[in-house]
């Protein structure tokens, strides 16, 4: 379920995992996240472990409760089409800033997570908003970096749990090999233009498919 990379600190490392094993789907909504077994399965103490939740429920994520429990978040099909018409107007625009003001450091990680991603039998979740997150990284405003990943977070928590489904024909490599290759150009314009039709096709593609089961 977990990795171990180290980040910077013990709450960086418990964020990233926990996040990930979440984006994952290895926990179901609701579901509630015992301090003491994640002690022993991360190795860290309850101090990071509190923090990393904390940051994660300011991301939509997890759910913290008044007696100092936290469950993963509910899911809720309603939100995705909201989710997915605020992500079109600001995750472009971010995108852009970001190709724009991004450097070879910048490259090289949206590189190597493009790599992690697409170096896997079965595309991952988890591995997948990665790429999404490092694509996002060099953007210069810190708001717009904020709610963009938050946003993009908990779109990533939908579609683990069901939510937000894909055509069964879906490539999800290819649909964002496009963006990849306008992103490690500099094409900051074409990437932002590409990041859209990404985004308003899946946007197109969960709505067909939520008039079908209504069908």
């Amino acid at each position: 379920m977990f990795d171990d990379k180290q980040p910077a600190t013990r709450s960086e490392w418990a964020d990233q995992q926990l996040r990930g094993a979440i984006l994952r789907g290895d926990f179901a909504p609701g579901e509630v996240l015992k301090i003491s077994a994640l002690e022993k399965q991360l190795n860290v103490s309850a101090t990071p472990l509190r923090e990393a939740l904390r940051n994660l429920a300011t991301d939509g994520l997890v759910e913290l409760h008044s007696h100092g429990s936290a469950r993963v978040a509910s899911v809720d099909s309603a939100e995705a089409a909201e989710l997915y018409e605020i992500r079109l107007l600001l995750e472009p625009t971010a995108l852009e800033r970001s190709v724009a003001k991004g450097d070879a450091a910048y490259r090289g990680r949206v590189e190597a997570a493009w790599k992690a991603f697409t170096g896997v039998d079965e595309p991952s979740l988890a591995l997948h908003a990665s790429f999404h997150r490092e694509l996002l990284s060099a953007c210069d405003s810190a708001w717009l970096l904020r709610v963009t990943l938050q946003l993009a977070d908990r779109a990533g928590l939908l579609i683990a749990h069901g939510q937000v489904g894909y055509e069964v024909d879906y490539d999800v490599i290819a649909s964002h090999e496009p963006l990849f290759g306008l992103v490690m150009a500099g094409d900051a314009a074409g990437a932002s233009d590409e990041l859209h039709r990404h985004l308003k096709n899946i946007l197109e593609m969960f709505q067909t498919l939520a008039l079908q089961q209504q069908d």
